[in-house]
């Protein structure tokens, strides 16, 4: 049977708790982890495996009527490696604001900084491509001898029928407006991702 050892840490922040967006080895007895869709939980234990895993004790800040124990994976220090040039501050500067999809700070590359600002967030963002404009719909009114009555045509695509032509030309327009709305709020939705 393979048993691991750990180490008990039990220090107390001295300073003011941090809080974290996630569950992190970084977060020591006080802090507080405050992930999406999850209670806001607050570390009271910390211990560490010898193989470099930390448990975590944790409780909800709102409630004492049950904890929970974590353990987490060894992780990286940082995402990024640390920037040695300002043309690599720049670019991952540039290539954090293109991921959050802010208006660039620069568009040319006046200096070392902004080069590497604009490579980066060149990097990360997709050309816009518009889409192309919607096939213009047309409609027409036949009449049935056979049923006696009025069928409103879009295109190819028979929506309805009509007791007389002035009804039937209404059920015709009322679909193409309809139809020219969805299509606006589309174009909307599909503007505001990008």
């Amino acid at each position: 049977m393979l048993t691991q050892e750990k180490r008990t840490i039990q220090v107390r922040s001295e300073s003011t708790p941090k809080v974290w967006d996630r569950a992190t080895t970084k977060a020591n007895i006080g802090d507080i982890i405050h992930a999406p869709f999850t209670p806001v939980m607050e570390v009271v234990n910390k211990d560490v495996y010898t193989d470099g895993r930390v448990w975590l004790k944790v409780k909800p800040t709102n409630a004492s009527c049950y904890t929970e124990e974590w353990v987490l994976d060894k992780e990286d220090d940082d995402a990024l490696p640390p920037p040695r040039t300002e043309f690599e501050v720049g670019f991952n500067h540039g290539r954090l604001e293109a991921i959050d999809k802010t208006i660039p700070l620069y568009t040319e590359a006046e200096c070392e900084y902004a080069r590497g600002y604009v490579e980066g967030y060149k990097q990360h963002t997709k050309p816009y491509i518009p889409t192309p404009p919607p096939k213009s719909l047309t409609w027409s009114v036949t009449y049935d001898q056979k049923w006696q009555w009025y069928l409103v045509w879009v295109g190819d695509r028979a929506i309805g029928r009509a007791d007389d032509h002035e009804e039937a030309e209404r059920i015709a327009q009322k679909y193409m407006a309809g139809a020219k709305f969805w299509q606006e709020h589309r174009e909307r939705v599909l503007t505001s991702y990008d």
